[in-house]
């Protein structure tokens, strides 16, 4: 998973069809195992890419997209916010996502 350094970054990111996000904290102890569990889980999804933002690193992400529990994952499309999972991650809903978005 690549990381994410600087907000403008983020800004050309998120214009791709279908990324997903990870927003998390250095000293999260429930982020570094939830990364691990998304790293595998997007191995079923080559063609979508996934991207990780500490929230230490990039201050003004969290405010702009009212970021304040981590971990949270997002879901981008051409700049749309598609999903947003905090805390308890449910990634058959993340699943759900995506076979209806490569569907179509």
């Amino acid at each position: 998973m690549k990381n994410i350094y600087t907000y403008e970054e983020f800004e050309n990111i998120v214009k791709q069809d279908l990324v997903v996000i990870i927003a998390k904290t250095k000293t999260c102890a429930v982020c570094k195992p939830l990364t691990d569990k998304l790293s595998v889980f997007m191995k079923k999804y080559p063609t979508i890419p996934a991207y990780q933002i500490y929230l230490e690193d990039i201050v003004m992400f969290s405010g702009q997209h009212l970021v304040f529990s981590v971990p949270t994952i997002l879901v981008f499309s051409h700049n749309q916010e598609m999903l947003r999972e905090s805390r308890f991650i449910d990634f058959d809903k993340i699943e759900r996502l995506f076979s209806i978005y490569l569907d179509n």
